[in-house]
């Protein structure tokens, strides 16, 4: 068996071939995030075309061989099982919501050798909880989705888990979505210089190449499309405190006003009360955790500073019109 120190002794990449073809191996896991994929992929192929020649070329496997089925329900249907990788291909491993567990024991083995052989392993979406299963993140930067970093951090507390859009190195890794397109064309850049993937940005009718440091979110103002510097300061201290939740008075002393002007500042430019805003940010919350990890239904509650699973219960079902333990099982809110 693959132990981790000789995973983490293999850190030198094998370098591919200069002036060859680059290859990308993505293995699929079912119900991975099409999405993620979509965005990874065509910047390869946009770059053949723009440079006139197959510099990048790839595969798609799946754990078995067979088809898989991605977030969005479509059939893809893999070139072959998992299989030691060329010389200098790098594997991307894309997940999705139910791909957490996912992965044998084979699978997570053959992972374990990959990386001792120096192949560059990265992940998209929920794959990196694949390879922070296999080992393979320790001592590593990992870009996990916003809404799961702190369950991701919880877990595995030996790995450096960023908001960060995206890392490079060894292991790249991306939360999923279109900045899994920004992610590849920095690797890209890596191969051809910086010109290209602007060139290839631009066809794509991007907004330009992020960089890793770029946020996974919006910014506040644009979320909720204000300008005001008090509320936006409320707001970001809202979020913040979500497990510990504030009283009315301290949020108006965060906002350095009254409770009165507090409530008139939110009732203008939010259309509620701020206690009624923050109760909405922190069933948002719970919400995604209920639906993106595997914490119970009590510590669902204790994340997001509700007294009790009871009392947390309530106030979901209130705005959600189900109970949490059923939109777990089903997925959505039975039809009316």
């Amino acid at each position: 068996m693959t132990s981790h120190s000789q995973i983490r002794a293999a850190s030198k990449i094998t370098a591919p071939n200069p002036g060859g073809e680059v290859r990308f191996a993505f293995l699929l896991l079912d119900g991975f995030t099409h999405l993620a994929f979509a965005s990874a992929l065509e910047p390869l192929r946009v770059a053949n075309e723009a440079l006139g020649r197959p510099a990048y070329g790839w595969r798609l496997l799946s754990e078995t061989g067979g088809p898989v089925t991605c977030s969005n329900g479509m059939t893809v249907l893999a070139d072959g099982p998992m299989q030691p990788m060329g010389r200098g291909e790098t594997l991307i491993v894309v997940g999705g919501r139910g791909s957490r567990r996912q992965a044998s024991d084979r699978l997570l083995g053959q992972l374990r050798r990959e990386a001792v052989r120096g192949t560059r392993i990265g992940a998209l979406c929920m794959g990196s909880y694949i390879l922070a299963r296999a080992g393979l993140l320790e001592g590593e930067d990992c870009a996990v989705h916003w809404e799961l970093a702190d369950a991701f951090a919880e877990e595995f507390p030996r790995i450096t888990v960023t908001r960060a859009a995206f890392t490079l190195g060894r292991r790249p890794t991306a939360p999923g979505g279109a900045v899994a397109a920004d992610m590849m064309l920095h690797l890209i850049a890596a191969d051809h210089g910086a010109d290209l993937p602007a060139r290839l940005a631009d066809l794509m009718v991007c907004n330009g190449v992020r960089s890793p440091q770029s946020d996974q979110t919006v910014s506040l103002q644009s979320r909720y499309g204000m300008r005001n510097p008090r509320l936006v300061k409320v707001l970001r201290f809202m979020e913040q405190t979500l497990e510990q939740p504030l009283t009315a008075a301290e949020i108006a002393e965060a906002a350095g006003m009254s409770i009165r002007q507090t409530e008139r500042l939110f009732t203008r430019y939010v259309k509620m009360t701020p206690m009624a805003f923050y109760a909405r940010l922190r069933l948002d919350k719970a919400h995604s955790l209920l639906m993106q990890t595997e914490l119970s239904i009590t510590e669902v509650a204790v994340a997001c500073g509700f007294q009790s699973s009871s009392h947390f219960a309530k106030r979901y079902r209130a705005a959600f019109g189900v109970n949490p333990r059923h939109m777990r099982v089903v997925g959505a809110p039975a039809a009316a």
